[in-house]
């Protein structure tokens, strides 16, 4: 310090003279409270960012943990960062559902309508379905919008804001408004004195038709009594599906034993444990597991439906029964149509877009049929080493139809790969 510095300084400042001498020795400003705050933002974040890209991981935040911290970083520049992330780990199947749906929010907030369809293909909650829905709506794909919405009803028929869609949407492609369902005493069965039949108890009931366990009593043998609600008007479609099934009999599709048209039934193999929506609703993941035990007779009827020319139509957890051996058997052909002749109306939740959209009767809606079961029990049953690829399977038969199987022998032929992984 030269002389005259030393007699221009404040006397008894040492403070200032150590800030002075600090600021020589480093060639920079003293930091002040606010510097020091933002480095300690700065850090902040980037330990946030660090946690987030952690998620699961070993050692890495819990969703309530990792919702937070997104929502924290989501203030700040490092927004951009957070969410390239994310993606990565949605990419990777490694995002809990509730953080897909947290950065689905999150694109569509910056207008980035695509990404976020993508970080949700994989998503299975309703807040996801419904996110995707709206993104498939605000581009005008209104068949996208309705199949996801359906697929909400399915599970949550008070969900907000869906029937409400679903009935907007349905208006706008010119749907009819849907059949009322049938009174549970709308049909009443008395059998007549020649009748072969005891019935037991109801076991399903639908708009068409309801479903008794009898006993023929003639063998003994127990069967699945199918009762339509109107004999006069049903003739036609009894018969329909009484020889459609009998066309295709073989490896998981239904038998057919008898029927009487005039009188409006139809006898058919009796499946003791159920229907795979049974099991689901029950719970009873013993008749589940493992998922490849009726998936793989399942993609055998299809296979064998589509191979004959045929599409099923009706594919869902209702018409796939659980035999002795809880191997599936494929039944309820009431509404099947020949390929490339028009689509029949279906089951809410089960319809896909294309055939929503009013494309003629193709394999690649029962394979879309195929993946919403699968999806169904995968969304209930236990996470085991095979379920991310199923998963993955149960996608591609939901995506485009360049990404679907083609038809039940494609479907086979992928199944069959994931066995021998």
């Amino acid at each position: 310090m030269g002389f005259w510095s030393f007699l221009k300084r404040s006397p008894g400042d040492p403070a200032k003279q150590r800030a002075s001498e600090d600021s020589a020795s480093t060639g920079g400003s003293v930091p002040t409270t606010r510097d020091l705050a933002l480095k300690k933002e700065e850090g902040s974040a980037a330990s946030a960012l660090h946690k987030l890209a952690r998620v699961g991981a070993s050692g890495g935040p819990t969703d309530e943990e990792a919702l937070a911290l997104f929502a924290h970083v989501r203030t700040t520049p490092d927004e951009a960062q957070a969410i390239a992330d994310w993606m990565c780990a949605a990419d990777q199947a490694r995002l809990p559902e509730a953080l897909l749906v947290a950065l689905g929010t999150a694109l569509v907030d910056r207008g980035e309508l695509e990404e976020a369809a993508r970080a949700l293909a994989r998503a299975t909650s309703p807040a996801a379905r419904m996110i995707l829905c709206d993104l498939a709506a605000r581009r005008g794909d209104l068949p996208a919008a309705i199949s996801f919405v359906e697929r909400v009803l399915v599970r949550d028929l008070d969900h907000p804001g869906a029937r409400e869609r679903h009935r907007s949407w349905r208006s706008a492609l010119g749907y009819e408004a849907p059949t009322k369902t049938v009174s549970a005493g709308a049909t009443a069965v008395c059998r007549e004195a020649d009748a072969p039949f005891d019935l037991l108890h109801e076991v399903g009931r639908g708009g068409a038709a309801v479903v008794y366990e009898a006993v023929d009593r003639e063998l003994g043998r127990h069967v699945a009594l199918k009762v339509y609600h109107h004999p006069d008007r049903a003739q036609n479609q009894l018969a329909h599906e009484a020889r459609v099934a009998v066309a295709l009999e073989g490896t998981g599709v239904v038998r057919v034993f008898d029927l009487d048209p005039d009188h409006g039934w139809i006898a058919l193999e009796w499946a003791m444990f159920g229907t795979l929506r049974d099991a689901l609703r029950n719970r009873e993941f013993g008749r589940l597991l493992p998922i490849a035990r009726w998936a793989h007779p399942l993609a055998v009827a299809l296979a064998r439906v589509h191979a004959l020319g045929w599409v099923h139509h009706d594919v869902k957890p209702a018409n796939v029964l659980l035999s002795r051996t809880f191997q599936s058997i494929l039944t309820d052909f009431g509404i099947a149509q020949r390929a490339g002749e028009p689509s029949p109306p279906g089951s809410l939740g089960y319809l896909s877009k294309e055939r929503l959209a009013g494309r003629r009767s193709d394999p690649r809606d029962d394979v879309y049929g195929f993946g919403r079961v699968l999806e169904d029990v995968l969304d209930a049953v236990p996470v085991d080493g095979t379920s991310a690829r199923l998963r993955l399977l149960a996608t591609a038969c939901l995506g485009a139809d360049s990404e679907r199987p083609a038809n039940g022998r494609a479907l086979l032929s992928e199944l069959e790969k994931l066995d021998a992984k």
